[in-house]
């Protein structure tokens, strides 16, 4: 009984053994010996060993139940389950070992195989070691690593194993379990690796990042913003304010705390130490994340040096206001619109001239240009300006036109307006720029210069037949003596007996003649002496020319000058003032002959030409005298070659041609001698 009691707690095969041994020795014991003693013993014993084989049975059933029990449970886990003895071999796998490896229960339990062949080989070093550990120690066993599937492929798994320990403290064998966690292993990685880049990215970025605590407190810097500052991480920490100028400190740090209190984002600007020493203008930005509950989890922020953009924009602005100032200085009145005719800027002085603001003239509800007209503008030249404001912001051509500009006094002053748009890149209108400049002394002034003008061409008119007068007079006086002589043989031959009326008809016709070559004579002078030269009518220059040659016969025979006439006879008709254009040649001519007169000796040659040009009739009149040196400046006003000339002769004939939309122009002669010429439009007609 001892001896089976120890070998049951060895085993309960040994012990089913000794109690089968038992029952069968006392059973027999009454056979060889029958003893009044020893039988009921033996009985006893035989009872005692029946009774205990039944619960060695019983026990046993109930383990295998257990067993069975067991591994229904381990063959439906979803891991991959399984067993090995006290030395690390495997003696059981549940089938979702052998499907997800491909090998079958017989070979996991072939002695002396350990799986870890299935191991990938970059992990089969970490997997033993940590086994080995596990197995000398007699701890739990746990690792993550990657499985062959049956197909090859790897996936990631996490192990784990207890050890199975008897009474004493011995490992009898390990249970454990592997759990697929591919996806999450690989969500790791992920993860992982997008953190890496993430960082990677942050300390490379040529931005200077940091993060900071939901306090505001800094908790991360960047290599970038780190260098920048020239400090470290715990300086910073330590004295995170201390990089600030201290003109921007206190507000900086409210600026902060407000934000940080209201957990709304952050953003300004103010000068932060850079590692030479020196401090530079910096725009600092942050925005916190936020939690589910509306804490903040992390501030998030970024630095960005703007020391140049800061200057820039500093020079921008002190040269806008230089501008402003030069604008507001400017003896002109300037102004802006937008593309589409808004007014966007008028400077002091239009304001000041027109007694409004910018705001009245933009009117009530900022329609255009409008207000301005209406208030601004003379009604009488209104219309005209709003269509071509208008016909320009569509068109986008320049704008020059003059109007009467209303005062602040109410008054009216002539301006000259002009405007040009500046475009973009593409074409496209983007702002208008105008000036606006009183012009009404200039108008009041060019008034009173025409009309002296005028005075000074009749005054010169006025010279210019003073010097003819001699000449006038001895052209009057011819036709009257033939008057009087043809009067005088008219009456002669009346009173011959018998009357010679014959000849007395033909001196009366004489005598008619001579008077209207006198009545000629008087017209012309006329003509040149009228306030104006007449209205303008087509004739042919050719007459006028011959004219001018009438007039001067006795001046042009008085400077012994050689006169050549060479006139196209087929030149188009010009629309001209006949008494105007007479002064010029008159003027001309006379200077051509005045050029000759210390001419000693030498041929005195006056040639007067016509020619058609084009579409132009041009006539000129050339000179052997000795010329000139600047043929350009004779036409200024007061400037002469002569002795007692005025200098305004040849001044107020350039005015009389350009008059006539024509031009006037001098040329040195070949070989000596100057070729004034001036040329006027043909009206198309014919001669």
């Amino acid at each position: 009984m001892a001896v089976a009691a120890l070998v049951l707690i060895k085993s309960r095969r040994t012990a089913a053994c000794v109690a089968l041994f038992l029952i069968v020795g006392c059973a027999l014991i009454p056979v060889n010996r029958a003893s009044s003693f020893t039988n009921p013993v033996a009985f006893l014993l035989s009872g005692l060993g029946a009774l205990w084989l039944v619960s060695i049975w019983r026990q046993r059933t109930e383990v295998d139940q257990s067993l069975v029990d067991a591994r229904l449970i381990v063959e439906s886990m979803p891991g991959l389950g399984w067993a090995t003895d006290d030395k690390g071999n495997f003696v059981y796998v549940n089938p979702s070992v052998v499907d997800y490896v491909g090998k079958s229960t017989e070979e996991f339990n072939t002695t002396g195989r350990t799986g870890l062949e299935a191991v990938h080989p970059e992990d089969s070093d970490r997997v033993t070691q940590a086994w080995l550990t596990s197995m000398r120690t007699g701890t739990s066993f746990e690792s993550v690593h990657r499985i062959r599937r049956a197909d090859g492929d790897y996936n990631w798994f996490h192990a784990y194993g207890r050890p199975h320990l008897n009474e004493r403290g011995d490992i009898q064998g390990w249970y454990g379990t592997t759990i697929d966690v591919d996806e999450k292993q690989r969500a790791e990685q992920r993860l992982a690796e997008s953190e890496r880049k993430l960082r990677t990215l942050i300390d490379t970025m040529p931005v200077m990042i940091w993060c900071g605590s939901p306090a505001g407190e800094p908790i991360y810097q960047n290599p970038k913003l780190l260098e920048y500052l020239g400090a470290t991480t715990e300086q910073i920490r330590d004295n995170n304010f201390g990089v600030v100028h201290a003109d921007d400190m206190a507000g900086f740090q409210s600026t902060w705390a407000e934000c940080v209190k209201q957990k709304t984002p952050l953003s300004l600007i103010c000068r932060l130490r850079f590692n030479d020493g020196t401090y530079r203008w910096n725009r600092v930005t942050a925005a916190p994340l936020l939690s589910d509950k509306g804490e903040i989890i992390q501030w998030y922020g970024t630095n960005v040096d703007i020391q140049e953009l800061h200057q820039t924009q500093e020079e921008l602005r002190e040269n806008a206001n230089r501008l402003r100032l030069m604008l507001d200085t400017l003896p002109a009145s300037v102004w802006c619109a937008s593309p589409d005719g808004q007014p966007t800027y008028f400077n002091e002085p239009l304001m000041r001239y027109s007694g409004v603001s910018l705001e009245e003239l933009r009117g009530a509800n900022g329609s255009g240009f409008a207000p301005m007209i209406s208030r601004l503008v003379h009604p009488a030249d209104a219309p005209i300006l709003k269509n071509r404001f208008e016909q320009s912001f569509k068109s986008g051509e320049p704008i020059a036109l003059k109007y009467r500009h209303r005062l602040a006094d109410g008054g009216y002053h002539l301006v000259d307006c002009r405007a040009r748009v500046l475009r973009d890149c593409h074409g496209r209108l983007f702002q208008w720029y105008g000036v606006i400049v009183d012009v009404e002394e200039e108008a009041q002034a060019q008034a009173q210069l025409q009309k002296a003008q005028h005075h000074l061409e009749l005054a010169t008119r006025a010279a210019s037949l003073a010097e003819l007068s001699a000449s006038i007079a001895h052209e009057i006086n011819q036709p009257l003596v033939a008057v009087v002589t043809n009067s005088s043989a008219t009456e002669k031959w009346l009173e011959a007996v018998p009357p010679n009326l014959e000849r007395a008809k033909k001196a009366a016709r004489n005598s008619a003649e001579a008077a209207n070559d006198a009545a000629e004579v008087i017209t012309r002078v006329k003509a040149l002496f009228r306030q104006s030269g007449g209205a303008k009518s087509p004739g042919n220059l050719n007459e006028v020319i011959e004219e001018a040659c009438v007039l001067l016969r006795e001046r042009i025979a008085a400077s012994r000058c050689d006169l050549r006439v060479e006139l196209q006879a087929d030149l188009p008709q010009v629309v001209f003032d006949r008494g105007l254009i007479l002064q010029v040649l008159v003027n001309i001519i006379q200077n051509a002959m005045d050029a000759m007169a210390s001419l000693n000796g030498s041929m005195r040659l006056l040639v007067i030409r016509s020619m058609r040009s084009g579409g132009d009739v041009v006539v000129d009149v050339r000179d052997s005298g000795t010329g000139l040196h600047d043929t350009e400046k004779i036409f200024e006003p007061f400037y002469t070659t002569k002795h007692n000339g005025m200098g305004i002769g040849l001044s107020i004939c350039r005015s009389i041609v350009e008059a006539h939309e024509g031009r006037l122009w001098a040329t040195p002669a070949e070989p000596s001698g100057t070729v004034f010429c001036f040329s006027l439009p043909g009206s198309g007609g014919e001669p």
